[in-house]
């Protein structure tokens, strides 16, 4: 996918000219006007990566799986797969490990979005030597400071040279003389993290949602990504499938027959309805819009499922002697 085409912006398009291509083929698309599903969502896509710098650049610069940006196309990824390294020198830079964590998420929460406190350990900047490792680098004697040792290997094409990171300094170019007692010279060390997150409405079960650069951070490197994975916490009242919900009720003989009016208290808000006489056992009301809300995968809502409230009529197992005759003249009447 180019997301420049998907757009229909040039490569030089400003912020706020890729904000308002996006915003007017998202509204020409939506699901909700009759758009394709698909389409939409991958206006959504590109709009991702060409209102995210980083995501911006790194296209620019590699393309979309080898993209007209890197003139070695996915020549380059398909040689580094084979030989463990980067075949063309390029240090790539270092980035920490990603972090996972889980958090409960209640009916109503799913239905409303909700700010969540998440607090998880994570590898952050050394304070006592500032993420530096300690004192008095010197420039690195294996790889002369350039981060990078190269060798040579026999391939299939002939010898070729391959550039991988140096041991010695792992890739940072020196050497760290009086190493920090903390990190021992890591640049790092184990801290508590504690954050707010906005869920948004419409999450399910298994769902993660990525905040980039907020897992575990490495010297002279970049962030890993805070992953949080939804752990939906089933409701008594009302079972969920998809973005429907499902609640069952319960009536006498007498209510069917002659009819009656209910109120449930749903997770959003009460309803009250009508159940006319003569009401089966089974019957479904559906109340349109009273579901959880449709959530695309960057977080708009476009509508919301439906609430289906089946309505069961009791059977008592146990009749005194009254109740019993008075069936025995309703069964007279039947024939």
């Amino acid at each position: 996918m180019n997301p420049y085409e998907v757009l229909g912006v040039d490569k030089n398009a400003s912020p706020d000219e890729i904000k308002k291509a996006y915003r007017k083929l998202s509204k020409e698309h939506h699901p909700d006007v009759g758009g394709d599903e698909n389409k939409f969502k991958d206006i959504a896509s590109a709009y991702d990566i060409l209102s995210n710098p980083e995501k911006k650049q790194q296209y620019d610069t590699f393309g979309s799986g080898g993209g007209s940006g890197n003139p070695f196309g996915g020549f380059e990824d398909i040689l580094s797969q084979m030989f463990g390294g980067n075949p063309f020198g390029r240090q790539r830079a270092k980035r920490g490990a990603d972090i996972q964590v889980s958090v409960k998420m209640s009916l109503t929460d799913v239905i409303t979005g909700a700010v969540k406190k998440i607090t998880y350990q994570k590898n952050g900047k050394c304070a006592p030597c500032n993420g530096k490792g300690g004192e008095e680098s010197i420039k690195c004697n294996s790889c002369n400071g350039t981060g990078q040792t190269v060798k040579n290997i026999q391939t299939g094409f002939g010898m070729m040279q391959q550039a991988i990171s140096c041991m010695t300094c792992e890739g940072t170019g020196y050497i760290v003389k009086n190493k920090c007692n903390t990190c021992r010279g890591a640049g790092v060390a184990p801290k508590m993290e504690s954050i707010n997150v906005n869920i948004p409405a419409g999450v399910s079960n298994g769902m993660q949602l990525n905040m980039q650069g907020a897992g575990h951070e490495i010297k002279d490197g970049i962030n890993g990504d805070l992953f949080i994975r939804i752990d939906e916490i089933p409701d008594d009242n009302f079972r969920r499938e998809g973005n429907n919900l499902n609640h069952e009720i319960w009536i006498s003989i007498s209510e069917a027959v002659l009819g009656t009016s209910k109120t449930i208290k749903a997770p959003t808000g009460e309803l009250k309805f009508n159940i006319e006489p003569g009401c089966d056992s089974g019957k479904v009301f559906n109340f349109s819009g009273k579901g959880t809300p449709n959530v695309s995968h960057d977080g708009r809502h476009y509508g919301s499922g439906n609430l289906f409230v089946k309505v069961n009529v009791k059977i008592p197992k146990k009749v005194n002697n009254e109740t019993k005759s008075l069936f025995e003249e309703l069964k007279k009447h039947e024939m």
